[in-house]
């Protein structure tokens, strides 16, 4: 490693350890992310400093972990705390966990306990916060949310708001989501306003 990168890292690691959100999270992220300085416990460790200090995507990506852990495999798989940060960093505005969100509270957070036998229910399905939830996306950009909000406002039969989010997905650069938006166009003329 040259002896700038070195110095760059350093100011880096300096600043997040002084309490510095941006720095913690561009740490937890190369740390996460860049071969060379591959360390799963230090981007976890930097992932939830940032996450304390605001940082919505640090918040996003800590529920990513909790949620599949797939990478992390020192922390323990827990749905409720990845839900907790999935909200956390819905509410402060970032888009890809307002989705997640939507889709959580669209079908419901269960879990099974293999002690008992049961299911235990960690968020109910609620119709109406998934809806907030993927206007709340779709609004922000997300595709995939604005064709859900299209389905659920085609079922609901509202067209004012249909037609809104037809707008949006139909121009997305995506032309799979170009396809979805002009089927459920389709749909919507096949009904009786």
């Amino acid at each position: 490693m040259s002896e700038n990168k070195t110095n760059v890292i350093d100011r880096i690691k300096a600043a997040a350890d002084n309490g510095n959100a941006d720095s913690q999270f561009t740490l937890a992220v190369m740390y996460d992310e860049i071969v060379e300085y591959r360390n799963k416990e230090e981007a976890f460790k930097y992932y939830t400093l940032a996450a304390k200090n605001g940082i919505a995507e640090a918040q996003y990506r800590l529920g990513d972990i909790y949620f599949f852990n797939s990478d992390f495999l020192f922390v323990d798989k827990s749905l409720e705390i990845a839900f907790y940060y999935y909200k956390i960093a819905a509410d402060n505005g970032y888009a890809a966990a307002q989705y997640e969100l939507g889709r959580i509270y669209d079908h419901g957070m269960n879990k099974y306990d293999y002690k008992t036998g049961k299911t235990i229910v960690i968020v109910a399905e609620n119709k109406k916060e998934a809806l907030k939830y993927y206007r709340l996306a779709a609004d922000n950009g997300i595709s995939k949310a604005q064709i859900r909000v299209m389905e659920i406002c085609l079922d609901k039969g509202n067209f004012e708001d249909f037609e809104k989010y037809y707008a949006l997905a139909s121009n997305n650069e995506d032309e799979d989501i170009r396809i979805c938006a002009h089927d459920l166009a389709i749909r919507r003329k096949r009904r009786k306003i």
